[in-house]
C-alpha cells in the first residue's frame, strides 16, 4: 500500500514536471518582449483574468450535469477534476490526457463513461464554436463585400444555413453514433459504453449547449478585453466577428499544431489584419489568453493534483 502511494505521488510529480516544462517552453518561444509591452488598461486586463474562474466553473457545472446519471459528483470535486484535466492535458500530446485526468475523481467502473461525458461536453462546445463561427464568417464576408453578385451571396448564405441545420440534427440524434460504430464493426463492449450517450434527453442536451454558449461568451469576452487592454483600435462589432472566425479556423487545423502559440497568433493576425495594422496588440492578446486560460489554470491544477485528495469512496 505504501509503495503504491509512493508510485502515485511519483507519477503526479512527473506530470507536474512535464506540464511546467511545457509552459516554460511555450513562454520562451513566444518571441514577445514583455518588458516593452504597454498596457493601455489594467482594468480590462484584470477583468480578463477574473473571468477565468467563471470559464472553468461553467465547464465544471456542465461536466457534473453530464455525469448525474452515472455518478453523483459534487460541484467542488467537479471543479477539481476539470483543473486536473487541464494539467494532464498540457502534459500529454494533443491534450488527450484531459479526458483521463478528469476521471480520477470517479470510480474505476465509471471512468469510460466519465471520458464520454467529457467528450459530450467538448462536442457541445465545438457545436457552439462552429455555429457562432459560421455566423461571424457570413457577417465578415458580407460586410467586406467579398461577394458582389446577389445570387452568390444568397447561395453562400443558404449553404451556411444548411450546415447549421445539419449540425443541430446530428447533435439531437446521437443514436446515429451507435449505428455508425456498428457499421464500422466496433467491439460490442465499446458499443455498450457508447450507448451511454443515448440516455441524454433533449432537454439535457439543450442545457449543455446553453452552458457551452455561456462559456463561449466568457472566453470571447476575455479576448475582447485583452485586445483593448493592449490598445486595439478595432470596432467592437468587428472584434466579435473576427474572434468567431478565429475560433472556427482553429477547429480545422490539427490539434497538434494548435497547441503551438505561434499558430494561434498567426491565425489571429491573418483575420485581424483586415481591420487593423496594430499586429502587436493582436499577438499579445492571443498569447495572454493562452497564458491565463491554460498556463495559469494548468499551474493551479498541478497544485490540486499533488495536494488535494482526489480518490472517491465507492458507492454501492
Amino acid at each position: 500500500m505504501y509503495r503504491n502511494k509512493e508510485f502515485k505521488l511519483f507519477l503526479k510529480l512527473i506530470i507536474v514536471f512535464i506540464t511546467y516544462g511545457y509552459i516554460y517552453y511555450k513562454i520562451e518561444t513566444m518571441h514577445v518582449d514583455w518588458s516593452s509591452v504597454r498596457v493601455s488598461s489594467y482594468f480590462y486586463l484584470s477583468l480578463a483574468v477574473l473571468l477565468m474562474p467563471f470559464n472553468w466553473l461553467l465547464e465544471s457545472v456542465k461536466w457534473k450535469f453530464l455525469l448525474q446519471d452515472v455518478e453523483q459528483v459534487s460541484l467542488k470535486r467537479s471543479v477539481l477534476a476539470v483543473l486536473v484535466g487541464i494539467t494532464t492535458g498540457l502534459a500529454t500530446p494533443n491534450r488527450v490526457g484531459e479526458y483521463f485526468g478528469r476521471t480520477v475523481v470517479l470510480e474505476k467502473r465509471h471512468r469510460v463513461k466519465g471520458s464520454l461525458a467529457t467528450m459530450m461536453g467538448s462536442v457541445a462546445q465545438v457545436m457552439i464554436t462552429i455555429l457562432v463561427g459560421l455566423i461571424s464568417f457570413v457577417f465578415m464576408f458580407y460586410e467586406l463585400d467579398f461577394f458582389e453578385e446577389f445570387y452568390t451571396k444568397l447561395i453562400f448564405g443558404i449553404l451556411v444555413l444548411m450546415v447549421l441545420v445539419f449540425m443541430i440534427l446530428v447533435y439531437y440524434n446521437l443514436h446515429w453514433i451507435k449505428r455508425l460504430a456498428k457499421w464500422f464493426n466496433v467491439n460490442q463492449k465499446y458499443i455498450d459504453e457508447i450507448s451511454y450517450i443515448n440516455r441524454f434527453h433533449k432537454y439535457q442536451l439543450s442545457f449543455v449547449i446553453v452552458m457551452s454558449f455561456f462559456r463561449y461568451v466568457i472566453f470571447a469576452s476575455q479576448y475582447v478585453l485583452l485586445l483593448y487592454a493592449f490598445n486595439s483600435d478595432v470596432a467592437l462589432i468587428n472584434v466579435l466577428s473576427s474572434i468567431g472566425v478565429i475560433y472556427l479556423l482553429i477547429l480545422f487545423i490539427p490539434h497538434f499544431f494548435i497547441s503551438e502559440l505561434g499558430v494561434r497568433a498567426s491565425i489571429a493576425v491573418l483575420v485581424f489584419q483586415v481591420y487593423t495594422t496594430q499586429i502587436q496588440s493582436v499577438i499579445l492578446a492571443a498569447s495572454s489568453l493562452w497564458l491565463i486560460n491554460l498556463a495559469l489554470t494548468g499551474i493551479i491544477g498541478s497544485i490540486v493534483l499533488v495536494l488535494f485528495p482526489l480518490k472517491v469512496k465507492k458507492t454501492h
